[in-house]
């Protein structure tokens, strides 16, 4: 079996460049407290998306760990071409069109079935490249509620709308591709 840890990153900085938003100080506690979290669980390689905020929530863990954090396309929807947070009000808008059109996308942007397609071939790229491994994902919370609905079935905004951050769910993989899933935290 092959099981994936996927954690949403801690509290981020809520302006500037989507790409670079580092951690809250809030952020930073949360982020030990995930040292703490996975203690007695063994991980055999940890991953992250490029995005800062993510990279940042596991840094800790790795250092720990004295592992490195490998980046891998499971960043946050890419919703416009310029590289700057859109204001609440704007992403509530785009992801209340998303959910009820797949396909929607800002102009420049991925559409929600871009981003699931690009998190289910990173996924079956890990299943294959490391059998019988528990891996760490950190991410963000619109990718990996797409990622959710496709492995449990629940729709997306339910558990975007339902998701804390940080959030720990675990996917288990048995030999022939079938997943279970369980919320940690």
């Amino acid at each position: 079996m092959t099981t994936i840890y996927f954690v949403r990153h801690c509290e981020s900085v809520k302006t500037g460049s989507d790409r670079e938003r580092g951690l809250t100080d809030v952020g930073q506690l949360q982020a030990q407290k995930l040292v703490m979290f996975f203690e007695a669980i063994p991980i055999d390689a940890i991953f992250s998306s490029p995005m800062r905020r993510a990279i940042d929530s596991v840094r800790l863990l790795a250092n720990q760990r004295n592992m490195q954090v490998m980046t891998l396309p499971f960043q946050e929807r890419l919703f416009q071409l310029i590289d700057k947070r859109l204001t609440s009000e704007r992403l509530e808008e785009v992801l209340r069109q998303s959910f009820l059109d797949v396909d929607y996308a800002e102009v420049g942007g991925e559409s929600n079935c871009m981003v699931l397609d690009r998190a289910v071939a990173t996924i079956e790229k890990l299943r294959d490249m490391h059998p019988n491994q528990q891996m760490l994902i950190a991410t963000h919370g619109l990718i990996l509620s797409l990622v959710l609905e496709r492995y449990t079935g629940r729709a997306a905004n339910e558990w975007l709308d339902a998701m804390s951050s940080p959030a720990i769910h675990r996917l288990t993989f048995d030999a022939v591709g079938n997943a279970s899933h369980e919320q940690l935290l």
